[in-house]
C-alpha cells in the first residue's frame, strides 16, 4: 500500500513543548513524513528551562504539570518517562491574607471551597460561608451556548454562585497564578469550563462539583515533575526527533508558492507541504501576515503578561519553612511585589539537600509590570522585603537568580475560544496548509501545550491524507 505522506515535508516553527509535541506526533503517526523543526534560539525548550542553582536542578519556568488532564502524562508514558516522575512531597498551600499566612481550604477546586467546614474562621464573611453550604445556584440563570453571549468571565460565575469574597480572596489569587491575569476578565469557557458547565446545571455550581469530586482519591497527585527538571522532557523529545530539530534557525516569513509553502530563514530557504507555527502569538502574527492578514490581526490582539521568577537560597539555619507546605500565594491588593512563593525543597524531595531552603518567588501580573522595570539586584531586594514580611527571614540569601519572561503569559478574555475558532477557520479558508497553535490558544500549562501540538499534528495528517 502506498504511503500518502511519503516524500511530503512538514515544517514546524518553534521548538518549545508545543512544537516538539507536534513534531513527535507527526513522526510517530506518519513515519514516511519528513518533519523539520526550526528554532530561532540556540536551544530547544522555550520556557521549559532547567539550570543548576545552589547545586540543584531548579526550573526557571514551569516545574511540573497537572495530572488531572491526560496530555502531558500520556506523552511522558509514550516517551518512557512515567516511572521517573515524582509527586509533590507537600500538598498544602496558603494565602497571604489579613497580614498572615492562611491555609487554602482543603478540598477546594481551583480555589473554590466545596465544604465551608474547611474554611478557616475569619477567612470569609458569614454570608459567604452560608452560600458555600448551599448548592451554589447563580443569582440569575446563566446564558447557554458557546456563542458570544454564552461565555462569561470566571469572576461573573463565581460572584453569582458563591459571592464576591470567595472570588477575591480565594479563586482570583489561585487562577491569577496560572497566567498572571484577572479572574474578572478571564474567559470561563476557555480557562475553567468545568465551572461554567456546573454553574449552568440545575443542581448548582457547588453541588455539581461536589458530585464530580466525590469519588476522587484524595491521595492522588495533582502535579508531577521530573527530578532532573522539566527540561528533561524537552531533552527526551529532542533526542527522539534527532536531526529533525534545527536550532539557530530564525524564520523571517512564510508565503504561499503555488501548492507549496516557502519559509524564508535568515540563512536560507525551506519549502514544505504544510507549516505549523507554534511561536508566541506576536511572532506568529508577523510570520502569517502575508498569507492570512486576518489571522495576524487576531494574534496581534492577544494581550500578554510579563513575569519574573527569582530563585533564592537561604541557609536552613536562617530560614526553615513548613515541611508540609508547598508555598503560598499573594492576592492582588496586598501592595506586595511578590505574587507567589514556592517552597522548592518542601514541595519536591529532590530539591531538598538538607542544608538550604530554596524558594521560587514570582512577580508580575497583567495589571502590574513593576518587576519588568527593575534590574535584577533591585528586584531581589524588593522580593527579600516581601519575604521578610511574610516569612520573617532577615538574613541574606546565599544565592539568587532572576529569570525574565517578558510578554510570556497569554490572556484569555471572554470570547477567546470563539475568537480562536474563527482564526483557525480563516486560516483554513485563506491559507490551507498553514496552521497556528501554541500557549495562546488552548492554555498556558504544559498539558494544554502538548494538546495543542498534538491537535495541530492531527490537522496536518488530515490535510495530507
Amino acid at each position: 500500500m502506498v504511503n500518502p505522506t511519503a516524500g511530503r515535508h512538514v515544517v514546524v516553527v518553534g521548538a518549545g513543548i508545543t512544537g516538539l509535541s507536534a513534531a513527535h506526533r507527526l513522526m510517530v503517526d506518519r513515519p514516511g513524513l519528513e518533519v523539520t523543526v526550526l528554532e530561532a534560539a540556540p536551544a530547544a525548550g522555550g520556557r521549559l528551562v532547567t539550570t543548576p542553582f545552589a547545586g540543584l536542578p531548579v526550573d526557571e519556568g514551569a516545574d511540573s504539570f497537572l495530572m488531572s488532564v491526560p496530555w502531558a502524562a500520556d506523552l511522558c508514558t509514550e516517551l518512557g518517562l512515567s516511572d521517573e516522575l515524582v509527586a509533590p512531597s507537600a500538598r498544602s498551600a496558603s494565602l497571604w491574607l489579613d497580614e498572615r499566612l492562611r491555609p487554602i481550604p482543603a478540598g477546594s477546586v481551583l480555589g473554590l471551597p466545596l465544604d465551608p467546614a474547611m474554611v478557616q474562621p475569619g477567612l470569609l464573611p458569614e454570608a459567604d460561608l452560608r452560600r458555600l453550604a448551599g448548592p451554589g445556584l447563580p443569582e440569575k440563570r446563566l446564558p447557554a451556548g458557546d456563542g458570544p453571549a454564552g461565555d462569561l468571565s470566571i469572576g461573573e460565575v463565581i460572584r453569582s454562585c458563591a459571592g464576591d469574597a470567595v472570588l477575591e480572596r480565594l479563586v482570583d489569587p489561585l487562577l491569577g497564578g496560572v497566567n498572571a491575569g484577572l479572574a474578572d476578565e478571564m474567559s470561563c469557557a476557555s480557562m475553567t469550563p468545568q465551572f461554567l458547565r456546573a454553574a449552568r446545571s440545575d443542581d448548582g455550581l457547588l453541588a455539581t462539583l461536589r458530585i464530580a469530586t466525590a469519588g476522587a482519591d484524595p491521595a492522588a497527585p495533582i502535579f508531577n515533575a521530573h527530578p532532573a527538571g522539566m527540561a528533561h522532557l524537552i531533552e527526551t523529545l529532542v533526542e527522539r526527533l534527532a536531526h529533525r530539530v534545527r536550532t539557530n534557525q530564525r524564520v523571517l516569513s512564510i508565503t504561499a508558492d503555488e501548492n507549496r509553502w516557502l519559509i524564508d530563514l535568515d540563512n536560507g530557504t525551506e519549502t514544505a507541504d504544510a507549516v505549523v507555527v507554534t511561536t508566541p502569538a506576536p511572532v506568529a502574527a508577523t510570520l502569517v501576515k502575508a498569507a492570512c492578514p486576518r489571522a495576524a490581526t487576531t494574534l496581534r490582539g492577544i494581550r500578554h503578561a510579563s513575569v519574573s521568577l527569582a530563585a533564592v537560597a537561604y541557609r536552613r539555619s536562617d530560614l526553615e519553612v513548613p515541611a508540609d507546605q508547598s508555598g503560598f500565594l499573594v492576592p492582588r491588593g496586598s501592595d506586595m511585589l511578590m505574587t507567589a512563593c514556592s517552597f522548592a525543597g518542601s514541595k519536591w524531595s529532590h530539591l531538598d539537600d538538607g542544608e538550604h531552603t530554596i524558594l521560587r518567588v514570582s512577580a508580575g501580573r497583567i495589571d502590574d509590570d513593576r518587576s519588568s522595570h527593575m534590574d535584577d539586584d533591585t528586584l531581589v531586594t524588593a522580593l527579600r522585603r516581601d519575604l521578610s514580611t511574610t516569612l520573617g527571614v532577615k538574613a541574606g540569601p546565599t544565592a539568587a537568580r532572576v529569570t525574565r519572561w517578558p510578554d510570556s503569559l497569554a490572556q484569555f478574555p471572554v470570547g477567546h475560544r470563539r475568537q480562536m475558532a474563527e482564526m483557525l477557520l480563516g486560516l483554513n479558508q485563506d491559507a490551507p496548509g498553514l496552521f497556528v497553535t501554541g500557549s495562546a490558544h488552548n492554555g498556558v500549562g504544559i498539558p494544554a501545550c502538548v494538546r495543542s501540538g498534538s491537535d495541530a499534528a492531527a490537522a496536518v495528517s488530515e490535510l495530507l491524507g
